[in-house]
C-alpha cells in the first residue's frame, strides 16, 4: 500500500483526468434514469397475486380509479347547487385523460317501472329543475340503496363522490401525471366556484401519484438536512475546512455516480429508491473520515502532506476496502427481496458505496494534496482522554462485560418473536403528502381505498343468473356485511334483486333472487340494453356470463388481518356456497398483505448469504478462521438487540423490517473491521500485549469510530421525516442497530479479544 500511495501521489495528473472521466461517463446516464409510480412495480412478474389481479383485469376491466369526494360544510350534500355541481362536474369528469367510466351520485341509473317497462335514468335528469319535491326524493333513493351508500354518497348524506375510472397503460407515469393534473384542476374549480364546497381526492390513481410526490418531499426536505449535518459534523471532528471540503466532494460525487450508472444499467427509480441518496450520504462519509483523521494525525507529527497521506492510505486500505466490500455484499443481498423496489434500492446504494470508496482512495488524497490549507488546523490534537477511559474500564472489567452481554443479548433476543409483521399500504405515507390526507378524510367519512376483488365463476353448465348461483352470491355478501372490516359490498345479487323489486311495483317483499334463471336474464338484459355508453355491466360480469365481480370496500386493514379475513371468507365458501368457484382475493390490498410475508421469508435467505460471505471475507482479510468466527459476535449481536428492543417496546413492523437485517449488517461490520484491524496491526507489526494493541486500536480509531457512527446514525434518523413510512421504519430500526453497534464495539469487542488472547496465552 505504500507504493500505491507514493505512486498515486506522483500521478497527480492522470487521476484527476481519471476521475474527471469516470463522473462523465456516470453523469451521461442520469438522463437515462427512469421513475414508476405503479405500484404494480412492488410485485415481479412472477408474483402470483399479480398475475391473479391482471387476470381479473382482463375480465372485469381496470380497477383503477380517481375519486373526488365532496363535502358539504353545512353537513347536507341534497341540495339545489351541491347536486347541480355533481352533476355537472360528472359530466365534465369523462373528459379526465384516460378515464373509461365516470360513476357518482347524479349518474346512478335508477329503475322505475311503468306499465311493465323498466325505465331506466339517472338519478338527477338533466333537465330536472331540483324541486323540494324532487330532491326529497332523490335523497330517500340515494340513502335506501345499497349500491350507493358507503360508496358514492355517505349515509348522513354530507358527502358524495364522482368515482373515474382509469384505463391506463404499463408504466404510465406521464399519463398517470396527466390525469391527475385534470382532476386535480376539477376539484380546484369546485371549491373556487362553491366556498361551501370542500372536494378530497383517493383512489389508485392519487396513490400511485403519492409515491411520487414522496421522493419529490424527501429530496426537497431530506438531502439539505443530510448535506448539512455532514458539512457540521464533518468539519467539527476534522477541524480543518480542506477536509470538510473533500469529504462532501467524495460523498457529492458518489450519489451522482450511483444514480448514474443505475441509468445506464436501467435501475428503476421509485419512492422506495427515494432514501438511496440518504444512505449512500451516511455511508460514503465514512471512508472520507477514517482517511482524513489518520491524515491529520500525521501531519500533527510533523509529517509532510505526502508522508501523512501515504501513511494513512497504508494503515487505511485494507480496513476501507474491507468495509467497503462488506457493505456492498450486504446491499446487494437485498437482491433476495421478493419485493423489486427493495432490490433497486440495495443495487443504487451498493453502486454508491463503490463509488465512495474509488474516490476516497484515488481523489481525495489528491485533492487534499492541492488545495490551500492552513498550518493551524492541522496542529489540534484530538485528546483521547475518553479513549483512555474505555480502554482501562474494558481491561478491568472485561469479564464482567462479557457475562453482562451474555445476559441482555438473549434477554433481549427473547422479545423478537413478539415481532408483528404487519404492514398497512394505505398508510404508507405520513399526512404531509396530500394523499393520506384526503384519504382519512375519505375513509372516515365516505368509503375506503382498500377492496377485496373476487371473480366469482358459476359452476359448469350453468350462469351467473342462475338462481343458486345468485342466492349463495347474496349469502356471501351478507356474510361480509357482518364482518367489523367491511364497508360496502358491491355484488352482481344486489342488481338483481334491485330490478326485481322494481318490476314487481317497488314492493319490499320482492327484494329478492327470482326463482327463475330466465327470469333474471330478462331483467339484467332489459337493464342493460337500458344503459347508457360507457355505464354498461362489463365491469360487472364476463362476456360469457361464467363471471361476475363480487367486490368489498373495506376499513385501513392490516396485512395479518387482512390475510385471515380472506381466508375465513374461503372457509365460510367451502362449508356455505359449493356452487361459487373463487380461487381467492385478488387486488392491490391483499397483494401488499402476502408481499410482507414472501419477502419476510425471502430475507432470510439473504441474510444468511450475506453473514457467510462476509465472514469468509473477515477470515481472509484478517488471516484468521478464529478471528473471522469471533467477528460473528459484534456483527449479529446488534441486529438480535435492535429486534428485541424493537420487539419489547413497538411489537410491529412493515416490509421493511426484514430488509433492516440485512442492510444493519452490511454496515455495522465497519465498526468491526476497523478495530479489529488496528489491534492486529499493533498485535503483528508492533509487537505489542492484547491490552496495548486494544489501547493502540482506541486511540487511532476509537474517536474516527464514535464519529462515524454518530453520522450514521443521525443520518439514517433523518429518514424519520420520510414522508414515506416504509422509509421512515427503516431508518429508526437501522439508527437503532447502530447504536448498539457502537456500545458493543466499544465494550464487548475489545473484552472478546482480551479474553481471546488470555486463553491464547494461558
Amino acid at each position: 500500500m505504500n507504493n500505491y500511495g507514493a505512486t498515486l501521489l506522483q500521478k497527480r495528473r492522470t487521476v484527476i483526468i481519471f476521475c474527471l472521466l469516470f463522473i462523465i461517463l456516470a453523469a451521461s446516464g442520469l438522463p437515462s434514469l427512469k421513475f414508476s409510480s405503479d405500484y404494480r412495480i412492488f410485485f415481479s412478474p412472477q408474483n402470483p397475486q399479480l398475475q391473479a389481479f391482471n387476470e381479473f383485469q382482463d375480465r372485469f376491466g381496470s380497477q383503477d380509479n380517481i375519486m373526488i369526494a365532496i363535502e358539504s360544510v353545512d353537513g347536507n350534500i341534497f341540495q339545489k347547487n351541491e347536486l347541480s355541481v355533481i352533476r355537472d362536474y360528472t359530466e365534465l369528469a369523462w373528459q379526465t385523460p384516460h378515464s373509461k367510466r365516470v360513476d357518482s351520485l347524479t349518474n346512478y341509473q335508477n329503475t322505475e317501472s311503468i306499465d311493465d317497462d323498466l325505465i331506466v335514468s339517472p338519478l338527477v335528469k338533466k333537465d330536472s329543475k331540483l324541486t323540494p319535491e324532487e330532491i326529497a326524493s332523490i335523497r330517500h333513493t340515494a340513502l335506501n340503496e345499497q349500491e350507493l351508500v358507503g360508496r358514492l354518497v355517505s349515509s348522513q348524506g354530507h358527502v358524495a363522490a364522482i368515482n373515474i375510472t382509469m384505463n391506463l397503460p404499463p408504466n404510465a407515469g406521464a399519463e398517470e401525471a396527466e390525469a391527475m393534473a385534470f382532476a386535480r384542476d376539477l376539484a380546484q374549480r369546485i371549491e373556487k366556484e362553491n366556498p361551501q364546497l370542500n372536494t378530497y381526492l383517493s383512489g389508485q390513481t392519487p396513490l400511485n401519484a403519492a409515491f411520487i410526490e414522496s421522493i419529490i418531499h424527501d429530496g426537497v426536505t431530506l438531502m439539505p438536512l443530510m448535506f448539512l449535518m455532514i458539512i457540521v459534523s464533518t468539519y467539527g471532528f476534522l477541524r480543518s475546512w480542506a477536509g470538510t471540503i473533500g469529504a462532501v466532494l467524495v460523498v457529492s460525487l458518489s450519489v451522482i455516480t450511483a444514480f448514474g450508472f443505475g441509468g445506464h444499467l436501467g435501475i428503476l427509480q421509485s419512492s422506495m429508491t427515494g432514501a438511496a441518496p440518504v444512505v449512500i450520504l451516511t455511508l460514503a462519509i465514512a471512508d472520507s473520515i477514517h482517511l482524513l483523521s489518520t491524515f491529520f494525525h500525521e501531519l500533527r507529527h510533523n509529517k509532510s502532506r505526502e508522508e501523512a497521506m501515504r501513511e494513512s492510505i497504508r494503515i487505511n486500505m485494507q480496513p476501507i476496502f474491507l468495509t467497503s466490500f462488506t457493505t456492498v455484499i450486504g446491499f446487494l443481498s437485498l437482491n433476495f427481496s421478493e419485493i423489486p423496489p427493495i432490490r433497486d434500492l440495495g443495487n443504487t446504494v451498493a453502486l454508491g458505496v463503490v463509488a465512495a470508496f474509488i474516490f476516497s482512495i484515488v481523489g481525495l488524497p489528491v485533492f487534499m494534496m492541492l488545495i490551500p490549507m492552513k498550518t493551524e488546523n492541522t496542529q489540534r490534537d484530538i485528546k483521547n482522554d475518553i479513549m483512555d477511559k474505555l480502554h482501562h474500564i474494558v481491561i478491568k472489567h472485561y469479564r464482567g462485560i462479557i457475562v453482562f452481554f451474555a445476559i441482555i443479548i438473549p434477554a433481549f433476543s427473547v422479545f423478537i418473536p413478539r415481532i408483528d409483521f404487519n404492514d398497512l399500504f394505505a398508510e404508507y405515507f405520513n399526512d404531509s403528502i396530500e394523499f393520506r390526507r384526503d384519504n382519512d378524510f375519505i375513509l372516515e367519512n365516505l368509503t375506503g381505498v382498500m377492496a377485496l376483488h373476487y371473480s366469482v365463476e358459476a359452476m359448469p353448465g350453468s350462469e351467473i343468473v342462475d338462481p343458486d348461483y345468485l342466492k349463495q352470491l347474496e349469502a356471501f355478501g351478507d356474510w361480509f356485511k357482518q364482518q367489523p372490516a367491511t364497508l360496502h359490498v358491491d355484488s352482481l345479487a344486489t342488481l338483481v334483486k334491485r330490478l326485481n323489486k322494481v318490476l314487481h311495483g317497488n314492493d319490499p317483499s320482492h327484494y329478492t333472487i327470482p326463482d327463475n334463471a330466465d327470469e333474471a336474464a330478462q331483467y339484467l338484459f332489459f337493464y342493460e340494453l337500458s344503459l347508457p355508453y360507457g355505464l354498461d355491466l362489463k365491469n360487472k360480469m364476463d362476456v360469457h356470463k361464467i363471471n361476475s365481480r363480487f367486490t368489498i370496500t373495506i376499513k385501513n386493514t392490516k396485512s395479518k388481518d387482512l390475510i385471515a379475513l380472506d381466508e375465513r371468507a374461503m372457509n365460510w365458501l367451502s362449508m356455505n356456497a359449493p356452487d361459487l368457484k373463487i380461487a381467492s382475493s385478488v387486488g392491490p390490498s391483499i397483494m401488499f398483505a402476502q408481499i410482507s410475508e414472501r419477502n419476510l421469508a425471502s430475507m432470510v435467505y439473504g441474510l444468511i448469504t450475506a453473514i457467510l460471505l462476509i465472514t469468509v471475507a473477515l477470515m481472509i482479510s484478517l488471516k484468521s478462521i478464529l478471528l473471522g468466527l469471533l467477528s460473528l459476535i459484534p456483527n449479529v449481536a446488534p441486529t438480535l438487540l435492535a429486534y428485541g428492543a424493537w420487539g419489547l417496546w413497538i411489537g410491529e413492523l412493515g416490509m421493511t423490517g426484514a430488509v433492516m437485517s440485512v442492510v444493519g449488517l452490511g454496515i455495522i461490520v465497519d465498526n468491526t473491521v476497523h478495530f479489529m484491524s488496528k489491534y492486529l496491526r499493533a498485535r503483528r507489526e508492533r509487537n505489542e500485549t492484547a491490552e496495548e494493541a486494544i489501547h493502540y486500536a482506541f486511540n487511532t480509531v476509537g474517536i474516527a469510530l464514535g464519529v462515524t457512527s454518530v453520522v450514521l446514525i443521525t443520518g439514517f434518523l433523518v429518514l424519520i421525516l420520510s414522508a414515506f413510512e416504509l422509509n421512515a421504519i427503516l431508518g429508526k430500526l437501522v439508527a437503532l442497530d447502530l447504536f448498539f453497534s457502537l456500545i458493543i464495539t466499544y465494550f464487548l469487542l475489545p473484552s472478546l479479544l482480551l479474553l481471546l488472547a488470555k486463553k491464547k496465552d494461558a
